[in-house]
């Protein structure tokens, strides 16, 4: 008897295969022997295995070097360079999406075109280009003796043709088409005796076919899952969770492989109870087929940005992939340090930089910043630092010298190393095995002879890395699958559902070669070639899937974004057509599902925080007392618990509290060393120009870093017209000294302490009111934006933060308000004084003498003394409820909540729906 030979189309198709065959000889035999099941590239493995242990192989027939398909892509690479730079015509050509297109061309040409073809075909300027570089592809794999996997087939099938092997039976599995090459393969192995048959698949439809027509395909998915736990419970009463098997097929797995994965996490645990899978490698009751990118799996990612910091120094990152690198588990050194570095690295805002200048920065400002990174890091990066101006480093390597280097980086930053936080998990620890066999791989390439810089074999070797197709081993039983269309070939399954049926789908739309004659193409039907063939490919699938299992539903989704989806025409299938209608089920996300098992919420009014113990200092100086006035619930988050202080945004450009900054900085050193309006007056233009620039440079030195020369260079000469045109405005008060710069006070209000920094105080001589002829104060806040200081007239005022201002100076105050300088709008004075000949003469100054003596007016017959003390006895009651601990959710205008930090504590269209019952309407009025 014949030994019998099992070939399936696909490995996941040989493991169930296998156990399948098992299963039948331990049910009719004491003892069972393995089949001998394999996909056809491991026969061929195998055979010439064999054929060289028995001699019947000679080794002196051997190619010097089997290449891989990628090897194979890059000397297609070449040739299109070396064309490109032939005929520079050509230079539009995006070379890797060439080469790639021209590497499948030259596959197909091989195995479905002969060499008489070239001849008689109709030559387009794109089939002319690719015979021209297949002639030359072929010389280079000549010359070198090496093989392609199209040539090696050929070189198989002749061998295989002069050295048959022994009689057996070969039995194909999941076929649903024949190519060429196999063909010939067949034909060998029955010239030479064998017998050769293909397991016909039977297309009795399933008993039991019903048909869902989902509003969209997140419905559709959600159905599925459902339809999963469902049928696990289901047939879990009656088999073994081993035995059982559950399809799931999708022609779009790659679209649906994320969400679908979410969504049967959630239903699987609500049915059964499973532990959540918030951790890598957890227990689950279902496999996805399709694996992943290594290049995206968390590990590996790092293990690339590691050697990119590393091998790369000079080259300028962005903050983004600075902080993803920095806070990864898996870079070197204590996680709880690195993020807490990476928090106040944040504060530079350095958005692009070179990592070797930070590691500089950081050793100059021990005193700022010490041991900011963690210790074993920083060594690290300090000597890769050092090496970076070595022309030795940062020269030509050759292949093996970069993968050294490679290998020694890795080492260094223990890459891949248990960390106190935790060690890799299973799944983790598969995926640094698979890199480094990429790693090894990768060195075995025939990548060219000739050096090349770091960055040429890191590109090199990212590309590999991406095309690398990774899926962990699952040890757990799964008893849902969720495949692809051809990888659920062949295989049988307990129930199975078919989702993303539209017809824009299935079948699939063609992709007919660009390098091939059209025509040929459809007449040699080669795959991908015209929608005849691919509708005719899917029918036979369809059909097949239709008898894999005793029951089926098929499902599509009639809306697809913001257009009408249809349903896949194969649906129409004779098999099909009779489907009946899928019962929609009650779906309820695992959130909603715990809510609704709750307890029945009690509403409780809980407006009260803890008080601020009286001598302790306020968070936030003068910042908390305007949160609390425009929502107390709001600055006891964003303050008290700390909401504000979350991570900065690192991004390009100088960012407007930088210009914000740098006037503060500029205007403080000028006043310190002009201090008086006379001196100022004595200054001409060019005097005032030349100290702006000496201030702005020193001013600017943290920006250095960060941006270039010439960035600097326009901002510098757009912030000095600015500030000369504030001096400008400065020139025209009256006479005035600047007193106090940037000073910093802590009073104590309301038993607890602030701490304030007030920007400018000048000294005034007072020409009219009860001043008149002396010294007064006038306070003047800086600001960049927008301010008004008719917001201290309002009731209750909304800028205490200059009314806190007259808790540090009480006595022969004349004025206070803003310094706009604004880079849209222009400078200007925004005060508000006792009397005309504080300021400037203009509508910028408001005059409270004038508010006074209107008749009818909020402040008739006031005096200046007693709306200052009721400014303080406002910023006193602020303060006071503060230190209480009021932190009720009311507010005035909503704008106000706009750039709350804690906005989502704040739970506001919550309170507004609350108040909407109240009746509120939205004014502006308390709410």
């Amino acid at each position: 008897m014949m030994p019998t030979v099992h070939i399936t189309a696909n490995s996941r198709l040989t493991g169930f295969l296998k156990q399948a065959l098992l299963a039948d000889q331990w049910a009719t035999q004491s003892v069972a022997k393995t089949p001998a099941v394999m996909t056809w590239n491991q026969w061929w493995q195998e055979w010439e295995q064999e054929a060289l242990l028995s001699g019947r192989l000679a080794l002196n027939a051997w190619p010097s070097k089997r290449l891989s398909a990628f090897e194979a892509q890059l000397i297609w690479e070449s040739l299109v360079d070396d064309k490109i730079q032939a005929e520079p015509q050509l230079a539009l050509l995006n070379e890797t999406a060439t080469a790639k297109q021209l590497y499948q061309a030259w596959c197909f040409w091989s195995e479905y075109f002969d060499d008489q073809d070239e001849q008689t075909i109709f030559q387009t300027d794109e089939v002319r280009l690719f015979l021209a570089l297949k002639d030359d592809y072929q010389k280079r794999l000549k010359e070198q003796n090496w093989q392609d996997d199209v040539l090696t087939m050929q070189w198989r099938l002749r061998w295989l043709q002069e050295r048959p092997v022994t009689s057996a039976r070969f039995v194909l599995h999941g076929f649903d088409e024949i190519t060429p090459f196999m063909q010939q393969w067949m034909n060998r192995l029955r010239e030479a005796g064998n017998e050769v048959m293909i397991a016909e698949a039977d297309e009795a439809p399933a008993r039991q076919q019903r048909r869902y027509a989902a509003m969209n395909p997140q419905d559709e998915m959600q159905q599925a899952a459902l339809w999963c736990a469902e049928t696990l419970q289901r047939l879990g009463e009656t088999k073994a969770a081993k035995d059982i098997r559950i399809g799931v097929v999708a022609p779009n797995l790659n679209d649906i492989q994320q969400g679908f994965s979410a969504l049967l996490d959630e239903v699987l645990f609500q049915r059964f109870g499973q532990a959540l899978p918030l951790k890598t490698g957890r227990r689950v009751l279902y496999n996805v087929s399709l694996g992943e990118s290594l290049a995206n799996t968390p590990i590996v990612q790092n293990a690339l940005q590691t050697l990119n910091l590393a091998l790369l120094p000079d080259k300028r990152l962005s903050y983004a992939d600075w902080s993803a690198w920095l806070v990864s588990p898996y870079t070197l050194g204590a996680l709880p340090q690195r993020q807490k570095a990476d928090a106040q690295l944040r504060r530079l805002q350095w958005a692009s930089f070179k990592w070797p200048n930070l590691v500089t920065w950081l050793e100059q400002q021990e005193n700022h910043w010490p041991t900011l990174l963690p210790k074993p890091l920083m060594t690290v990066l300090q000597k890769i630092s050092a090496k970076s101006s070595d022309r030795k480093y940062t020269g030509r390597l050759s292949l093996h010298a970069f993968l050294e280097r490679v290998e020694r980086v890795l080492q260094q930053f223990q890459w891949g190393g248990s960390r106190p936080e935790r060690a890799l998990t299973s799944i983790e620890t598969q995926q640094k095995e698979a890199f480094l066999e990429c790693l090894g791989r990768f060195s075995q390439l025939h990548l060219g002879d000739e050096a090349q810089n770091a960055q040429a074999w890191l590109n090199l070797l990212k590309r590999f890395v991406a095309e690398t197709v990774h899926q962990p081993q699952t040890k757990d039983v799964v008893p849902i699958q969720v495949v692809g269309m051809l990888e659920a070939g062949g295989q049988t399954f307990d129930a199975l559902w078919v989702l993303g049926l539209t017809d824009e789908a299935w079948p699939r739309p063609p992709s007919p070669n660009p390098f091939l004659p059209m025509p040929m193409q459809r007449e040699r039907a080669v795959p991908r070639a015209d929608a005849q063939r691919e509708l005719q490919y899917a029918q036979k699938i369809t059909r097949r899937l239709a008898a894999s299992a005793e029951q089926v539903v098929w499902s599509y989704a009639t809306q697809l974004e913001d257009r009408v989806a249809l349903p896949s025409p194969l649906l129409n299938l004779p098999s099909l057509a009779m489907a009946e209608p899928y019962p929609a089920r009650d779906y309820r996300s695992l959130a909603v599902a715990q809510y609704q098992q709750a307890a029945p919420i009690e509403w409780e009014e809980d407006a009260q925080a803890p008080p601020v113990p009286l001598g302790e200092r306020a968070p936030g100086g003068s910042g908390i007392l305007t949160a609390q006035n425009k929502c107390p619930l709001m600055a006891f988050i964003d303050f008290r618990l700390g909401a504000r202080q979350q991570l900065e945004d690192v991004a390009e450009g100088m960012r407007a509290n930088h210009l914000g900054t740098l006037v503060h900085e500029v205007l403080e050193a000028f006043w310190r060393d002009v201090q008086t309006q006379n001196t100022l007056l004595a200054l001409d233009d060019d005097n005032l120009v030349a100290k702006l620039h000496t201030f702005l440079d020193e001013a600017m030195q943290p920006l250095m870093q960060q941006f270039d020369d010439h960035y600097l260079a326009l901002e510098k000469e757009r912030i000095t017209e600015l500030l000369m045109n504030w001096l400008a405005l400065e020139k025209q008060r009256p006479s005035f000294k600047v007193v106090a710069f940037e000073e910093v006070h802590t009073p104590t209000i309301a038993g607890i302490e602030f701490k304030i920094k007030i920007d400018r105080v000048d000294a005034v001589l007072a020409e009219e009111g009860e001043n008149s002829g002396e010294a007064v104060s006038v306070i003047l806040d800086y600001k960049t934006g927008k301010a008004s200081v008719k917001d201290l007239l309002k009731e209750p005022i909304e800028a205490p933060q200059l009314a806190v201002y007259l808790h540090a100076y009480r006595d022969a105050v004349a004025g206070l308000g803003y310094g706009i300088l604004h880079s849209d709008d222009g400078v200007r004075f925004n005060t508000l004084v006792a009397d005309d000949g504080v300021m400037l003469k203009d509508r910028s100054q408001l005059v409270f003498a004038k508010e006074s003596g209107k008749e009818g007016g909020d402040y008739e017959g006031v005096t200046w003394t007693d709306f200052l003390n009721g400014l303080r006895d406002e910023v006193e009651a602020l303060a006071e409820s503060i230190q209480q601990g009021r932190a009720e959710m009311t507010f005035r205008d909503e704008k106000d909540l706009a750039y709350a930090a804690g906005a989502l504590a704040l739970r506001l269209p919550e309170v507004k729906s609350q108040l909407a019952k109240a009746g509120w309407q939205g004014s502006e009025e308390d709410a």
